[in-house]
């Protein structure tokens, strides 16, 4: 579309403070009432254009036997796509627009913070992390890759986010959730456990003083 196009183009070269609804009418040949009869507002609309971009960053969690190995992938590929040109203007300009417009935010926190939050918590689930340490973890990761990267750009390096991930998963490995023990293995059908011992025989021997067939017994 015309008008998406546009938006991003100039959101790229001007940034979201120097975006405005005439500029992009004009980019994209439209009237601002064209504009206007689908987006609301110019952060509803430069929302649109960065949740669309999201959908090419957020990449799917590996899911492996080592979940050390998955999550410093992880952190590496969203480190990686969010330190290019497009990536970090998108991760400045999706900052900037949350904090003019709460709806914005919102919509903004509901296709991008939290899919990349949920990525991470689901996977420690899956290690039968505990529930809110694992939130706790996915935070942690998420923020210690995103800030750096809004303070320091295109600098930051994938080895940094790399580093950040195995990190944290190496202070979670005392916090694990015990496994589920497993099952015992059933007795096969038609067999019989042993009788347990006859231990009050073996008790009234001992008051009688049991013999031998034909021995005395004491007291007489």
């Amino acid at each position: 579309m015309a008008i998406i196009e546009a938006t991003r183009a100039m959101l790229l070269e001007r940034g979201f403070d120097g975006l405005s609804i005439e500029a992009v009418a004009a980019r994209a040949g439209v009237g601002k009432q064209t504009i206007y009869r689908w987006w609301p507002s110019r952060p509803a609309l430069v929302a649109d254009v960065l949740l669309e971009d999201a959908d090419k960053i957020l990449a799917t969690m590996p899911h492996t036997d080592d979940v050390t190995a998955d999550l410093v992938s992880w952190a590496g590929t969203l480190a990686a796509a969010l330190t290019t040109k497009r990536g970090n203007a998108m991760l400045r300009i999706l900052t900037a627009a949350s904090l003019e417009h709460e709806d914005t935010a919102a919509r903004l926190r509901a296709g991008f913070s939290r899919p990349l939050v949920e990525s991470v918590r689901n996977r420690l689930l899956a290690e039968h992390i505990e529930a809110d340490t694992a939130q706790a973890a996915a935070d942690a990761l998420l923020g210690g890759v995103v800030y750096p990267i809004l303070s320091e750009g295109q600098s930051y390096s994938r080895q940094r986010a790399e580093l950040t991930a195995r990190t944290i998963v190496a202070s979670l490995a005392r916090r694990r959730a015990p496994r589920p023990a497993p099952a015992p293995p059933s007795a096969p059908r038609g067999s019989t456990s042993p009788s347990p011992p006859d231990t009050y025989a073996g008790q009234r021997c001992r008051n009688r003083a049991c013999g031998s067939p034909g021995g005395s017994r004491s007291g007489r």
